[in-house]
């Protein structure tokens, strides 16, 4: 029997979103700006975004929705947030809570985490609508939401227990049925301290919940967990806020959401996602979205959590990589397989990028006729914008990686007319300015330090080893040092004044072509191990014995610059 596989894993999701024949089309995702948001978020922003651009070729409506839920409570700040700010804001809602930073002056503790992961987008390709938590709840449509909710408590009761309860040993069961005896779908912000919840000493979240519903007046009572203050409260007043399990369900029926994102642990059978279903179908009399499951992207080995402070931001990757090398990452891969990213491998991510776009564009050809069209599928989503007629001009990222650790020895004319020489394009100034080519080498010095960073943090010989095989790294002093010279002998001296006589009599040379004529003086005219005269090399130019493979080193380096340095006399 001939089973036909989908070409991506998201033809199947599309597939889905067909079946249901809505006349607009809703994908959405969440997070709540805690403190500086960490790249995994993206993993789902990206799924909803290359699920958008997909729909939109077949000429459907379609909106794209990030929740930022800056309504959530302060249960916690990260570590870099300082002790009297956390003191004095903690259980309030992230809109209420004031801009950590005085010099920044934005709205709010949730604009400022909020607004750095919104600045990223446009360099990532993402199209979407911000939703905020703060202002949704200050509309009208929202707060009938609450009060469906707060009408239907026993039904919503009854859902929960039915997920809830399985998962919970003996005694926190009854500890579990205790709470849902008083327990209410909703929770208050204070009006006197702006809490809405209070964190006690053992570590225990107390949250305002609403005590009683007066239908009549459409209004509620609670009890300020914090500063103790009683009152009573329209519905309609903006101060409240659904349980975490609602909130989730009443938004999807609120904006008919046809497919959402979630992470394993939401996603899971029998957890949040299956509780939202339905409560979204029997209590807000909607199907619910369609649910994509993903695992989580890990920075190598370490689990990333925005509110313990363990992060590396989107916006920290745009200061060392290109935003379409992550786009492949994460939609070349299924939603379900763990991405560990590794910043260090960047250069075999260029590989693979390029790898892509050869085959789509017809330069590389492949065995088989599946990754012919996996590759026609999935390169147009990786890239940020427009994808061209003719392959695009590219500097080859091993190119800047060598040029960007050469720039404290050549002006940055001379680097981009090196540049311009190896790739040896006539679109070539037309497709860079010197000011792009100089925010290139600037990028891509920032993931060369971050790279030592990483291999000088790092304490196992054998992992440190392996990430400085994988990648080019020097440091080449702009002067000799003189203890340097006296390390050489004799014939290693003659040697580099043969290679300098060598260079003086020949324009051009390809980096073969002075390997081996390395090779040459040290075995025929110096009759010693080539190693010797590499080591010597090196010396002069690195300052250690050992450096990237020396032709095309010394291929790429300028000239005239290294005509002088091989000039021992003046040095």
């Amino acid at each position: 029997m001939n089973i036909k596989f989908s070409i991506h894993w998201l033809e199947d999701i599309i597939n889905e979103i067909m079946d249901r024949k809505v006349s607009r089309i809703t994908l959405s995702t969440g997070k709540t700006p805690s403190g500086h948001v960490h790249i995994g978020i993206l993993r789902e922003i990206l799924i909803c975004d290359a699920l958008r651009r997909l729909l939109e070729k077949k000429d459907k409506i379609v909106r794209s929705l990030l929740f930022l839920d800056s309504l959530d409570a302060a249960k916690r700040f990260p570590d870099y947030i300082k002790k009297g700010f956390q003191d004095e804001h903690l259980g309030k809602p992230f809109s209420y809570i004031p801009c950590p930073y005085k010099e920044c002056g934005c709205e709010s503790y949730a604009h400022h985490f909020g607004q750095e992961l919104i600045s990223t987008f446009d360099d990532f390709g993402i199209k979407n609508q911000i939703i905020w938590s703060h202002e949704l709840y200050s509309k009208k449509e929202m707060q009938d939401k609450i009060k469906t909710a707060l009408e239907k408590t026993e039904q919503i009761k009854d859902i929960l227990k039915k997920y809830i309860l399985p998962t919970l040993d003996d005694q926190r069961k009854k500890e579990f049925l205790k709470s849902q005896e008083t327990w209410m779908p909703a929770m208050v912000i204070c009006e006197k301290c702006n809490r809405i919840q209070f964190k006690s000493r053992d570590g225990s979240i107390l949250p305002n919940r609403v005590l009683e519903y007066i239908k009549k007046e459409e209004s509620v009572k609670y009890e300020c967990q914090s500063c103790n203050f009683k009152s009573k409260i329209s519905i309609y007043s903006g101060r409240l806020k659904l349980n975490w399990r609602v909130d989730w369900p009443a938004k999807w029926a609120l904006f008919k959401t046809t497919c959402e994102p979630a992470g394993k642990d939401h996603a899971v059978k029998g957890g949040a996602y299956d509780t939202g279903l339905e409560l979204c179908q029997k209590i807000y009399d909607y199907k619910g979205p369609i649910r994509v499951a993903y695992e989580w992207l890990r920075l190598g080995e370490r689990d990333m959590k925005t509110s313990k402070g363990i992060v590396f931001t989107p916006k920290r990757y745009l200061e060392l990589a290109d935003p379409n090398i992550y786009r492949m990452l994460i939609l070349r891969t299924n939603p379900m397989k763990h991405i560990a990213l590794r910043i260090e491998e960047l250069p075999q991510y260029h590989d693979q990028y390029d790898k892509l776009e050869n085959i789509y564009y017809g330069y590389e050809s492949t065995d088989t006729e599946e990754e012919i069209a996996f590759s026609k599928y999935l390169y147009p989503l990786t890239k940020g914008e427009n994808v061209t007629e003719e392959k695009p001009l590219k500097i080859p990222f091993n190119l800047l990686i060598f040029l960007s650790q050469i720039q404290n020895i050549l002006p940055l004319e001379k680097l981009y007319q090196k540049a311009n020489l190896v790739i040896n394009d006539e679109r070539f100034e037309n497709v860079y300015t010197l000011n792009d080519f100089k925010w290139l080498l600037d990028r891509t010095l920032n993931w060369v330090n971050y790279v030592k960073t990483i291999i000088k943090e790092e304490k196992d010989p054998k992992v440190k080893k392996n990430i400085m095989n994988k990648v080019t790294l020097f440091n080449i002093p702009e002067v000799i040092d003189t203890s340097i010279l006296e390390k050489l002998n004799y014939t290693q001296i003659n040697g580099l004044n043969m290679l300098r006589n060598y260079l003086i009599n020949i324009e051009k040379y390809s980096a073969d072509e002075i390997q081996n004529k390395i090779f040459q003086i040290a075995k025929e005219k110096l009759k010693i191990k080539p190693k010797n005269l590499f080591e010597a090399i090196y010396l002069i130019i690195l300052g250690k014995k050992f450096g990237p493979r020396l032709g095309p080193f010394l291929s790429i380096l300028d000239r005239d610059w290294l005509l002088d340095r091989l000039d021992l006399k003046k040095n």
